[in-house]
């Protein structure tokens, strides 16, 4: 098992320091964060003129019941972020296993993700992937906090549909698998 050398306790300094730099390494981050077994989805929302838009998303999941939350964490740089804001309204469709392809796609930087992708528009007209997916929920933004270079998007669902009897796509360690049968 890979460890770090150094450690800073950052819970012991007063709040308003710089974190920047401190705690482990990236690659060692990376590591035992891709270390946690993580559901694949693609988070889509729709640009200033009407176009879809989406990226795959690891870090998605449920936060509250009561009012039904969810949350998502996306890079601050990312357009889909400045989109998904923008309009106020997303859709976090859960892959299926063996949709590793559609994940790869909006993992990417083509210039049409959404080329070739089954898709319908949901409330607001967001895009509902029909395809490859097990689950989707469709979310208006509740509140977005600050979460080191990402942002975390809470979201309220308002929607959404599920299919009890398919298998979602998991990624862990830089691989994909279907989760296994019963």
């Amino acid at each position: 098992m890979t460890s770090s050398t150094e450690f800073v306790d950052c819970m012991s300094m007063a709040p308003a320091v710089n974190l920047a730099g401190y705690g482990v390494g990236e690659a060692l981050f990376k590591s035992v964060v891709g270390s946690l077994p993580t559901g694949v989805t693609v988070v889509t929302s729709l640009d200033g003129e009407g176009r879809p838009v989406g990226m795959t998303s690891g870090a998605v999941c449920g936060l509250s019941c009561s009012p039904p939350l969810l949350l998502t964490c996306i890079g601050r740089r990312s357009q889909t972020l400045r989109h998904l804001l923008g309009h106020g309204t997303f859709c976090v469709n859960v892959l299926g296993a063996g949709a590793d392809r559609l994940s790869d796609r909006f993992a990417g930087r083509g210039p049409d993700r959404f080329a070739g992708v089954a898709w319908r528009p949901g409330p607001r007209g967001v895009p509902v992937l029909t395809e490859g997916v097990v689950a989707h929920a469709v979310c208006e933004v509740y509140e977005e906090l600050g979460g080191g270079d990402h942002t975390i998007v809470v979201g309220l669902i308002v929607g959404g549909e599920h299919r009890p009897d398919a298998a979602p796509l998991l990624y862990h360690r830089r691989r994909y698998a279907g989760f296994p049968e019963d």
